[in-house]
């Protein structure tokens, strides 16, 4: 799973300061509950921190997923989180590259009011450090990203800025401009296809993190139990109360219309021969947590996409080894791979909804009791 966090955004929200919170215990324990054997972080709040949850793990310390690291956000000036650092200049971009490739990350991530000018420097950067860099955009568009080099995307589609009729450049639409542009885009046309065929083209990856937009939309299911038993009683709180609440809308909304662009585009790039994986972000509006939200997502690939089980599956274990240049050691069981594998009370290749009905976790040949690990972290997620 490749857009993992050791933070959730289930902690405060206010539309002119977000604020998240890591949580060291309890995330790494669900997403191995989940049968998430390796993921990749895609962005970091607390950057010590994430490099030695990486440490213990990797000794044995803690129980937890292989962790490839991203290091903190390439974010540009006027950014919503205060947690993160504003570049201003390419000079500031290189050195920020350099210094947290230094500390021990082997991936980067570009974010939404980051310049044009600003992510060509950082590209570069991480190019000669041998390093893929990947971005959440918004001021700068995905065929813009391409041109420069940008080796992965983050959420699919949904933060592609391309089709805003009056895009100015380095800057990011306001309101619901990218839902509005989705809405209303034919997919089928040249606009769309283009895009795609650049982007496959110049081997950019796309990752799909369908549950944390189904969360922004009127389509989202009622709370798995599980989840809201898994939160501590102020997040629990919280969430019930505010973050659901408000984006729980009585009649559909562009952003329905949108999500619905978005989730097939995602198919028509992957039957193109682009390469998808899948990722939870667990931020949004609070509601996506790690392990749960590692399900909900490759359960969105066949009923919000359209691929079949056994290609959701594929997308969510071979296809991110890939990405990761790592599919020599993981992503298939085959003799000589690494002993990373899940058991299962069911059938996912023919329903893909069994993925929540495992039963033991291996990593590196060891068996962790999924059930068990949830147990451990059951009420205190916010807390830990």
């Amino acid at each position: 799973m490749l857009h993992e966090h050791m933070y959730s955004s289930a902690f405060s929200f206010n539309p002119t300061y977000l604020h998240v919170k890591q949580l060291p215990v309890t995330f790494p324990r669900m997403y191995l509950a989940a049968g998430a054997t390796t993921i990749r972080t895609c962005g970091s709040i607390e950057p010590y921190s994430d490099l030695r949850i990486k440490k213990d793990i990797d000794r044995g310390l803690i129980p937890g997923p292989s962790m490839e690291l991203t290091a903190p956000y390439l974010e540009g000036e006027g950014g919503a989180f205060p947690q993160m650092k504003e570049l201003a200049t390419a000079e500031e971009a290189m050195a920020f590259v350099n210094y947290w490739a230094d500390q021990g990350f082997t991936s980067f991530k570009a974010y939404m009011k980051i310049k044009r000018e600003v992510l060509k420097a950082a590209i570069d950067a991480v190019h000669k450090r041998g390093l893929k860099i990947t971005a959440h955009l918004c001021s700068v568009t995905y065929r813009e990203a391409t041109e420069l080099g940008i080796d992965q995307l983050e959420h699919g589609f949904s933060a592609s800025t391309d089709f805003v009729a009056d895009k100015k450049e380095n800057d990011c639409p306001a309101g619901q401009a990218v839902n509005a542009s989705f809405a209303r885009l034919t997919i089928e046309g040249e606009a769309a296809k283009s895009l795609i065929e650049l982007l496959i083209r110049k081997k950019v990856i796309i990752t799909s993190t369908l549950q944390v937009r189904e969360g922004f939309t009127t389509l989202q299911p009622v709370p798995d139990p599980l989840v809201l038993e898994a939160m501590a009683p102020d997040t629990r709180d919280y969430y019930s109360k505010r973050l659901m609440g408000r984006f729980a809308a009585q009649a559909p909304t562009v952003g329905d219309s949108a999500y619905k662009t978005y989730a097939r585009m995602e198919k028509l790039f992957s039957d193109a021969g682009g390469l998808l994986t899948v990722g939870t972000d667990p931020t949004g509006n609070g509601g996506v947590l790690a392990g749960y939200g590692n399900w909900r997502n490759i359960e969105l690939l066949v009923s919000a996409a359209g691929f079949s089980p056994l290609e959701a599956i594929k997308i969510a274990t071979l296809n991110g080894a890939i990405a990761l240049g790592a599919d020599k050691t993981t992503g298939t069981i085959q003799q000589g791979k690494e002993a990373d594998l899940i058991i299962i009370d069911g059938d996912p290749s023919k329903n893909i909804s069994d993925i929540r009905k495992i039963v033991w976790v291996f990593k590196d040949g060891v068996g962790f009791n999924s059930k068990k690990l949830f147990e451990s972290v059951k009420g205190k997620v916010g807390f830990h």
